[in-house]
């Protein structure tokens, strides 16, 4: 949590509101932006406004959380806090502020006044003037063991450098606290222990473990991209990203501490050996459980995950391969020892950056003795975890308030207390939350008890409730979206002006409490035909005040009402009539998602409401006869108004913004500016920093092409099997890993929430953009001999085209374009779909009838279903060893028959339960065992090979494949060797069999042991 973290959240969060009243019809494509000023005079498309007065919509659906936190020593204030401890025998609390001050105050509920310990920024002299400017941040502070003894407390700060960072910036410095009251640190007797380079991410906290060593976590020192930019994740050469020990009570080799002979690295050549753990990203607040002396770590996460360490001797926690169980960089170096997964993960729907906790020891909560309670500087929630072993055996959300929570600590009779960080920051704790008791089920369970529509069934909308269009909608499986927004009453939306100069600017947006943005989607039961429309879903966000929140409704078959789908979400199969469809009908799996599924795509930093922002509302509108421009509408209302801050307060501005995205399909509009636009709506609320998609890469419509990282860009997360394949190959979609990914079904298929079917438009406009940038010749010779070959010679042409990732993608486009004839069509698909590449499989299946198609249990599996039905071990033993579609004995061995590709399954049934073979079933590139790791080679003529490295040597490199097969490639033709994130193993390996068969299989491996 530095301030570069801080200021880049309140950077990322920031996002646009802007609405339109009346009923809306879009204008001409290619109308829009900045309101002519000859329009100062006309008519406002709304004259008046309406007050929504009929809201229902307000709390949740489930009950609150069983605590809320309460203030504590409420007369106190504190200046960006960090941290919060006690000294032995003293019965005061120390708090530390970022700047440099440290306090201290009388445990006292009514106590009115912290007492300066120190002020390091102005009091410590040690560093060269000349080069620095004093300390930059405080971040940790440890009191000694015999500190009744010898009064010596243990700081960790960080020097302000002029010119960047510092070689030995990041100190851990010895001072003493004089034995006075109230106390105070001797300046002058500050020794100097430990340093290494700052800058970045720097960890910095320290704590004395039950040994009487001091642990000190260190961060990777970079920022947050491109991630662990100094490499030093899993390097033992350096003090990057670790957890180290040291003993501060000898001195050895000229330093002025000592390394505990113990150490798990002392030993290897070239480690530091102050390591005691490694592959942290930014390990922010740990602990010592005071019962069991277990050390617990809060590492803060990149794009995806935020996790909970409890530290082996020696782990290592596999940044910046992985973060967490998602990998990141998995062509990167990796440490001497296997990686550890998370004791605890929090994907970024739930928390942003983690601050680590305390086990729960206290006697005022006794209900949560035992459990682990950590929080989030970000979501402000709190969680409590107990474990058995490192098994999660309860886990609940304690309480979420309005505090940053970025530091926790205890009193002498081990009561929590948490850290609030702002200007004027705090002291709290959590406490029983009476609103349970007094808790109503009453959140709207009926679209027609929200208050949004004063009739349901003719979709017509409650008075004060504000239709509103955008400039570009994204691919909702040829649904279509009618949008809308209320707010309380005459509420109104703040949008402050930042960054840029005005008007082009991004700008913060603050709703009023229990606002709400709905999205009703419609599609054809029969395309083309507007009759046939039925209304399936209608999404809310709502603004409690605190937090966005995403709930679904779905619409019932007489289309009179819609119903509150459950925190899980669910899923409906529709069926369309559509010519252009295989068998002239679509059956289509629609999909209404979790809560959490809605919070992946509406996070912070994409700004939570996605398209409610100017540049999607900067656009002209005909309100029921009268055209207006929608800004210029609802500022009129004061539905929005601009406001830029000044220092004598705010100012409320006149000038509407001229960003705008153009709409994806507007002739008038440049084919680069409509593709970047589909990218952006389509995909940058993931692919942008912190949006959790775990390519480095910004697709956001802003961001110049050569700033996107996408371009050229070998791809981290597996190349499909493409020959020399990259994220964007200019002029070559058919070696762009993005273009593969928006062709196909099944895994790896994008996007990857919110779509289940091909946009074939949106693909078209992709491809014709990939070819106009910097265009290249293709060698389409195949292609061309295919369209004119005789009957007799298309098998074996089908079959060339087919052998690529690469090749079968130019000819699915041709299928799409319906580029072929309908015989040469048919065989392709025969082909096509009878593959045992299911890479290839998945680019032809939506050319196919649904009845044609694998019935398979598909790409969602609900492991719940398959634990629950018993199935017959013989019947799983056949599939195990017959079945053409798993292949299991091809890669694994049972009592010596089968492979020794994979490992050894004889006894899997005494190491794993039922539900961790099934995991390691649907998910085998969570954990990958170092030995197993997939390596990809690329040879010079562009032939792509993946297997086990079974050896490496000058002369040539050895693949074991499936079959226990070898592959030698000589070294001189090697073009690419590179580890890969994904298992040999396929992903979603059930997804073609029926549930009955996955029960099966799961009751034959259980059985083993």
């Amino acid at each position: 949590m530095t301030n570069t973290r801080v200021a880049t959240f309140m950077l990322c969060c920031a996002f646009l509101g802007a609405f339109v009243i009346g009923s809306l019809r879009s204008m001409d494509e290619g109308s829009g932006g900045q309101p002519n000023k000859d329009k100062k005079e006309q008519q406002f498309g709304i004259a008046k406004r309406t007050p929504w007065t009929t809201s229902r919509i307000t709390g949740a659906p489930e009950p609150p959380p069983p605590y809320k936190t309460e203030r504590v020593f409420p007369r106190l204030t504190f200046k960006n806090p960090l941290l919060l401890t006690t000294a032995p025998g003293i019965n005061r609390f120390f708090v530390c502020e970022q700047a440099g001050k440290l306090f201290s105050f009388k445990i006292d509920p009514d106590v009115a006044k912290a007492d300066l310990v120190i002020d390091l920024a102005k009091e410590v002299q040690s560093f060269d003037k000349a080069k620095v400017r004093g300390v930059g941040e405080f971040y940790g502070l440890a009191f000694h063991p015999q500190f009744v003894k010898n009064r010596y407390c243990y700081v960790a700060y960080i020097l302000n450098s002029k010119g960047g960072a510092l070689p030995e910036g990041s100190r851990i410095a010895r001072f003493v606290l004089e034995d006075s009251d109230p106390p105070r640190i001797d300046p002058r007797s500050e020794k100097v222990i430990f340093t290494w380079p700052a800058g970045g991410h720097n960890g910095c906290d320290i704590h004395f473990g039950p040994d009487g060593f001091l642990y000190i976590s260190t961060g990777d020192g970079a920022g947050p991209n491109p991630p662990d930019g100094l490499d030093a994740g899993q390097d033992l050469t350096r003090l990057f990203s670790k957890i180290l020990r040291i003993d501060v009570d000898r001195e050895e080799n000229d330093k002025p501490y000592a390394v505990p002979p113990d150490n798990p690295f002392v030993k290897t050549p070239g480690a530091r050996p102050e390591t005691w753990a490694y592959g942290f990203r930014n390990p922010w607040r740990m602990s010592f459980d005071r019962k069991t002396g277990d050390l617990w770590v809060g590492d803060v996460g990149w794009e995806q995950w935020e996790m909970i360490y409890r530290i082996q001797k020696g782990g290592n926690y596999g940044w910046s391969v992985m973060e967490g169980s998602q990998v990141v960089r998995p062509e990167a170096k990796r440490g001497p020892t296997p990686f550890l997964p998370p004791t605890l993960a929090f994907a970024h729907t739930d928390a942003a950056s983690i601050t680590g906790g305390y086990v729960y020891r206290g006697k005022r909560l006794k209900e949560l003795e035992g459990a682990y309670i950590c929080g989030d500087w970000v979501t402000r929630k709190i969680w409590g975890t107990r474990f058995d072993g490192d098994k999660i055996v309860w886990h609940k959300e304690l309480a979420i308030g309005n505090e940053r929570v970025v530091a926790f600590g205890e009193d002498h009779d081990k009561d929590l207390y948490f850290v609030h960080h702002e200007e004027n920051g705090s002291i709290h704790r959590l406490v029983p939350n009476e609103a349970v008791k007094d808790y109503r089920a009453d959140f709207p369970k009926k679209l027609s008890e929200t208050g949004l529509f004063s009739s349901v069934k003719e979709h017509a909308v409650a008075p004060g409730v504000v239709p509103f269009a955008v400039n570009a909608e994204r691919w909702a499986d040829h649904a279509t979206a009618e949008r809308f927004v209320a707010l309380p009453g005459t509420g109104s939306i703040k949008i402050y002006d930042s960054r840029l100069p005005w008007p082009d600017y991004n700008g913060e947006v603050f709703f009023p409490k229990d606002g709400v943005l709905a999205k009703t989607l419609t599609l054809e039961m029969e395309r083309g035909n507007p009759t046939s429309k039925r209304r399936l879903e209608t999404q809310i966000l709502h603004f409690d005040g605190v937090n966005w929140k995403g709930y679904s409704y779905a619409w019932n078959d007489e289309q009179t009402d819609a119903t509150l789908v459950s925190a899980a979400g669910m899923d409906r199969t529709v069926t369309v009539l559509d010519a252009k469809a295989p068998g002239k009908k679509r059956v289509q799996r629609w999909h209404y998602p979790s809560r959490t599924e809605c919070l992946m795509c509406h996070n912070p930093w994409a700004g939570y409401t996605l398209a409610f922002n100017v540049p999607q509302l900067n656009r002209d509108c005909d309100f029921g006869g009268i055209v207006d421009h929608q800004l210029r509408t609802l500022q009129h209302v004061d539905l929005l108004h601009f406001v830029q801050r000044a220092k004598t307060g705010e100012k409320t501005r006149t000038e509407i913004p001229t960003q705008r995205v153009p709409n994806l399909h507007s002739a008038a509009t440049s084919l680069d500016d409509r593709a970047r636009a589909y990218l952006h709506v389509n995909c940058a609320h993931c692919h942008q920093f912190g949006g959790g998609g775990t390519a480095n890469i910004d697709l956001r419509y802003s961001t110049q092409l050569d700033k996107t990282q996408a371009v050229d860009t070998r791809p981290v997360q597996g190349t499909f099997e493409i020959p020399g394949a990259h994220l964007l190959a200019p002029g070559d979609p058919y070696r762009s890993v993005l273009y593969y990914r928006m062709a196909k079904l099944g895994p790896g298929r994008m996007p990857h929430i919110g779509s289940e079917i091909v946009d074939e438009r949106g693909l078209r406009l992709i491809h014709d953009w990939i070819r106009s940038i910097h265009p290249r010749k293709d060698e389409r010779a195949l292609m061309d001999k295919l369209r004119s070959a005789r009957a007799a010679e298309r098998p074996a042409l089908i079959g060339q085209l087919l052998s690529s990732t690469s090749s079968a993608m130019m000819l699915a486009d041709a299928l799409g374009e319906n580029h072929v004839s309908e015989d040469v069509r048919g065989a392709v698909l025969k082909t096509a779909m009878a593959s045992p590449n299911s890479q290839v499989r998945d680019l032809f299946e939506r050319f196919v009838p649904d009845d044609q198609r694998t019935k398979r249990l598909g790409s969602v599996i609900k492991s719940a279903q398959i634990l629950e039905r018993q199935g017959n071990a013989e019947r799983g033993r056949e599939l195990f060893f017959k079945s053409a579609g798993l292949q299991c004995a091809n890669c694994h061995r049972i009592n010596g028959n089968g492979s020794t590709l994979g490992p050894d399954l004889s006894d899997i049934g005494k190491k794993q339960t039922r539900a961790q073979i099934l995991e390691s079933i649907l998910e085998p590139s969570k954990l990958v065992d170092p030995k197993y790791v997939a390596y990809l080679v690329e040879t010079n003529e562009g032939k792509v090979l993946t297997g086990l490295l079974a050896s490496k040597s000058d002369q040539e490199i050895v693949l074991k494949m499936a079959g226990d097969k070898e592959v030698r490639v000589k070294s001189g033709n090697v073009a690419t060797l590179a580890p890969q994130q994904k298992s040999l193993m396929p992903e979603l390996l059930l997804r073609d069999v029926t549930l009955e068969q996955a029960a099966d299989l799961l009751e034959f491996l259980a059985g083993l042991k």
